[in-house]
């Protein structure tokens, strides 16, 4: 509870690997805190892509992974009062956005993309 507070859930250009740091001792209790994070992505849209970067070394997690874990943790603390405020006069339309990066994964040489949906003035998808 008494953690520093952080802005972004995940260092910018983070690069983990499946091999590299200790093994954590709990997995359980790893896999339980993702689990919960990862049913958090419903309502929480700025979560998706941290917790799918650690999503991916669930099997065999390993301390750097534990360590954005936590950081995704301080990140939640951090902005637990900020919310989507939709505007009334704002117009009728669903713009939508989107970002490829080609074979960035270092992993397995896959490429990541998202997308963006708002209506309004909040973020819907």
């Amino acid at each position: 509870m008494g953690c520093k507070l952080i802005s972004i859930p995940l260092e910018q250009n983070v690069k983990l690997s499946a091999d590299e740091g200790n093994l954590v001792e709990d997995t359980t209790m790893y896999r339980r805190i993702l689990g919960s994070l990862i049913y958090m992505t419903i309502i929480r849209l700025d979560l998706s892509y941290a917790i799918g970067v650690v999503s991916q070394f669930m099997q065999t997690p390993r301390k750097p992974h534990l360590d954005v874990l936590r950081r995704i943790l301080r990140y939640i603390k951090h902005t637990l009062q900020c919310g989507i405020f939709y505007e009334a006069k704002s117009q009728l339309q669903v713009p939508g956005y989107t970002n490829t990066n080609w074979v960035s994964n270092v992993l397995n040489r896959r490429s990541t993309n998202g997308f963006m949906f708002s209506f309004r003035s909040g973020v819907v998808s």
